[in-house]
């Protein structure tokens, strides 16, 4: 009698998950076609292609949730032969948190820690300094800083070569388990592993607003992980991460790119190496405040667009690899593309009387939510249904409030505007009238145009609304923040290193527009 092995059943799921949604994406294309078409207008089309477009993600998402939802890999037995010299090389660039260096230097193995310091702010250098000699650590400081963060690790890389058999990456805010070093070294035990790569979470919220989505970013890299490791494709994440010397060698060293994690993935792949997830985990900082999370928004877009300019470093990768990482990058810049024209032709056909169907809008809106329900799902089962119906709609109108923070950032990439390494602040905004303006000045540009166009193409008024909803959003939650921050407590008390720094570190002036890097950010 046959026997259906763990394996096995796995498989079938992943192949079913796959059909499923595929069949679904498929027949809700047809429907929408079947609409657009007895139209007969070109904004009937544009809209039922946008539509389609930004249902990818949210099916991507449902079957990442289904995949995830199979059998989990045990804790890995210890294996002899793994990486035993280990340096933990923790960035820093103005942000320095000696709380969580020293916690993360902590590992029940031993490790050497060595601080890579491109800070440019006098007082922060200090700290560094005076850390480093309390606690017998080494300093690395290079002389041209150029390359970002990946130019940062390439330089402190140099300096050791053949002294430490991997290096464990860490960031200034990120706080690793006493485990890591252990557990990630016996995965490299295995000759053909070149990264092992530990689970992120948030830390505990310094303010509301990281207190409230802080946990999404557990569920979602989670699942995310999950899903993609059961057809076999796993990343390096660029920190949280044990790092095989000779595969850095062998590759030519870190991609001075500004997703330096992607493009380091797609090098070590394209090698032979393998990238494997360790049962281990790490934490860091959530954005802080809205200000915050629009940065990081900012950077994700600019960094997947430089990645997707040059399509042909995918080259040599197994289709189903390829295929996987270019629909992963590309999520962010190509959905807040084609949630732009959604809104601007939709509204544009209810200026001429012919709105889309409801049901296209409430399957758009449902695929919009997909990344965001297995956390919703996690809080109504934990704490109440009312909950997670809560913070599914709150999450949702967060990540549709930057809408045009993303659409800025991949046109301006897109042209052939060099990708920036934005610093994500770490304290809170405090923000006036002129401030605030600053940090809404995308959406002060691209809203007016795209609603003259929608009111041009259309004949109506009524037209300009589509545009103007996520702009609405973006101000109301600037402005929540804004009032906020008058009277909010930061739970940890985290010393203040915003200053304004020279070129090439680009830091206007402290409570303006925020502080963005072309060398190194941690």
């Amino acid at each position: 009698m046959y026997t259906y092995t763990p394996y096995v059943i796995s498989h079938f799921r992943n192949r079913a998950s796959t059909l499923l949604v595929g069949a679904v994406w498929a027949a809700l294309v047809s429907l929408v076609f079947l609409w657009a078409g007895p139209q007969a207008s070109p904004l009937a089309m544009a809209f039922a292609v946008a539509s389609s477009v930004t249902w990818i993600a949210g099916g991507r998402a449902a079957g990442l949730w289904l995949r995830s939802s199979g059998r989990r890999r045990g804790p890995a037995a210890p294996a002899a032969g793994g990486a035993e010299r280990i340096a933990l090389l923790v960035c820093v660039c103005n942000d320095l948190d000696e709380a969580a260096v020293i916690r993360s230097s902590r590992q029940d193995v031993p490790v050497d820690v060595i601080l890579l310091d491109d800070s440019t702010d006098a007082g922060v250098r200090a700290r560094v300094d005076g850390l480093a000699a309390a606690r017998g650590w080494q300093v690395i400081r290079r002389e041209v800083r150029s390359g970002f963060k990946a130019g940062n690790l390439n330089a402190g890389i140099a300096r050791f070569r053949g002294r430490y058999d991997a290096y464990l990456i860490c960031d200034s805010d990120v706080v690793l388990d006493a485990g890591v070093a252990r557990v990630c070294g016996s995965e490299l035990a295995d000759p053909t592993v070149a990264v092992a790569q530990a689970s992120p979470a948030a830390s505990v919220g310094k303010t509301r607003f990281a207190r409230y989505f802080g946990p999404l970013l557990a569920t979602h890299l989670g699942v995310t992980r999950r899903g993609r490791g059961a057809h076999g494709v796993t990343a390096f994440l660029g920190r949280g991460a044990l790092v095989r010397a000779a595969a850095i060698d062998d590759v030519g060293g870190f991609p001075e790119a500004v997703a330096e994690d992607l493009a380091m993935t797609v090098r070590l792949r394209r090698r032979g190496w393998r990238i494997v997830d360790a049962d281990v985990a790490f934490t860091e900082d959530y954005p802080i405040d809205y200000a915050a999370f629009r940065v990081q928004m900012r950077k994700t877009a600019e960094g997947a667009v430089e990645f997707l300019r040059r399509p042909g470093r995918m080259r040599g990768l197994r289709v189903r690899e390829a295929l996987d990482l270019a629909l992963e990058t590309a999520l962010v810049p190509v959905t807040a593309l084609a949630g732009a024209a959604t809104l601007v032709t939709g509204a544009a056909l209810a200026g001429t009387g012919t709105p889309p169907p409801i049901w296209v809008m409430v399957v758009s809106a449902v695929a919009a939510a997909a990344p965001l329900l297995p956390e919703a799902v996690r809080r109504a089962r934990s704490q109440r249904l009312a909950a997670g119906i809560a913070f599914a709609l709150a999450a949702g109108l967060l990540y549709a409030s930057t809408t045009f923070v993303v659409l800025a950032a991949v046109v301006r990439t897109a042209l052939g505007r060099r990708a920036t390494f934005w610093v994500t602040p770490k304290t809170t905004s405090r923000r006036g009238v002129a401030e605030t303006a600053a940090l809404l000045r995308d959406e002060m540009l691209l809203v007016p145009l795209l609603a003259v166009g929608a009111v041009l193409v259309s004949g109506s008024l009524l037209a300009a609304g589509g545009p103007l909803g996520p702009a609405a959003l973006a101000a109301l939650f600037t402005i929540g923040m804004v009032r906020r921050a008058r009277t909010e407590r930061v739970l940890v008390p985290v010393p203040s290193s915003r200053r304004p720094a020279t070129v090439p570190h680009r830091s206007p002036a402290p409570a303006a527009f925020p502080a963005r890097s072309r060398t190194l950010a941690s």
